[in-house]
């Protein structure tokens, strides 16, 4: 069964928004406040619809790029998770997002937009947790699945003098979107091994456009260090694969250059007490393939302060966050 659920997660692994890694206990309710940013710089270019229901035209769209002007562009998020198990194995999920986001030009491309981002509700469920059979055994494994809805709740339509909208800069999306997700954990005494991806499939919107699907994948490994009575240090490394299609408009690809693909080298540590955790990671692109000219991805970085909820159940207390030897 192990060797199976390494197949399958390494499987999702070359499959598969941003992921992150995050070196929570994959077994625990919680609470999570974080903030994270990208920061893009390269040359000035975005694109434009314009809004033409009033003459009864299809939406049309203008491409604005300066090959002498650079840029550089922060999108920063703020949010809020909550994550509850119903029972052993199914949790209930829910991140209320509040983005920010920027562009500095040498001209008059400048950007501010700020306002709530797209909610992402759903859950997971444990389809295998090596604790619930044999609680002692030296290696352990967890095989997660997992599911959210985007909902369109941020901030899209915000049409400037002549009637148009930059989607880029908007906080939401304007759609439905659908994350599709899984997690493989493999624990050995103070080691464990993260195997993660994600997939993100985007609708067209009202306007038409529609956001190229994206996928995630990383390679996480984790080592738990007591520091004190009631204190540990978890730093964690590794590789992570980023990859994000071509944008469309009216089923036809954007004049502006949205795929690409990343491989990624992400670093940070987590300290934990038996119910507070904080988190930190950075990503730093190692290599790029960029379809077209595009401002380039320099790095991303989070910081989170996390919750730990008592267990629901007694029997729920799986990898416990506070262990030494049992916990992610």
């Amino acid at each position: 069964m192990g060797i199976i659920l390494v197949a399958f997660s390494l499987f999702l692994f070359l499959l598969s928004c941003t992921l992150w890694a995050q070196p929570y206990p994959p077994d625990r309710s919680f609470f999570r406040l974080q903030t994270q940013q990208q920061r893009y710089e390269g040359l000035t270019q975005y694109m434009l619809f314009h809004n033409t229901t009033a003459t009864n035209l299809p939406y049309h769209q203008h491409y604005i790029y300066d090959p002498f002007g650079n840029s550089a562009e922060t999108f920063t998020t703020l949010q809020a998770t909550a994550r509850y198990y119903l029972n052993r194995r199914t949790f209930a999920q829910v991140t209320l997002p509040y983005q920010l986001k920027k562009r500095l030009t040498a001209d008059t491309l400048n950007m501010h937009q700020t306002g709530m981002g797209d909610i992402l509700a759903g859950g997971g469920y444990q389809v295998y947790n090596s604790q619930l059979f044999t609680p002692h055994a030296p290696l352990q494994h967890l095989f997660m699945i997992q599911a959210f809805a985007g909902l369109p709740t941020g901030a899209y339509s915000r049409f400037n003098d002549i009637n148009e909208v930059e989607p880029h800069s908007m906080p939401g999306m304007g759609s439905f979107h659908v994350i599709f997700g899984a997690e493989y954990w493999l624990q050995y005494r103070r080691f464990s091994l993260l195997a993660a991806g994600n997939y993100q499939l985007n609708r067209e919107n009202k306007y038409t456009y529609q956001y190229g699907n994206t996928a995630a994948a990383n390679l996480t490994l984790y080592y738990r260090q007591p520091i004190a009575k009631t204190l540990v240090i978890m730093p964690h490394a590794g590789p992570m694969w980023q990859m994000q299609n071509q944008d469309y408009m009216n089923q036809i690809p954007t004049p502006e250059y949205t795929k690409a693909q990343w491989w990624h080298a992400q670093a940070g540590f987590a300290l934990q007490t038996a119910q507070w955790q904080l988190n930190f990671a950075w990503t730093q692109p190692i290599k790029a393939r960029l379809t077209g000219p595009q401002p380039e991805l320099k790095h991303r970085w989070q910081v989170g302060l996390q919750y730990n909820l008592p267990p629901v159940l007694p029997k729920q207390r799986v990898f416990p966050a506070a262990e030494p030897h049992k916990t992610f």
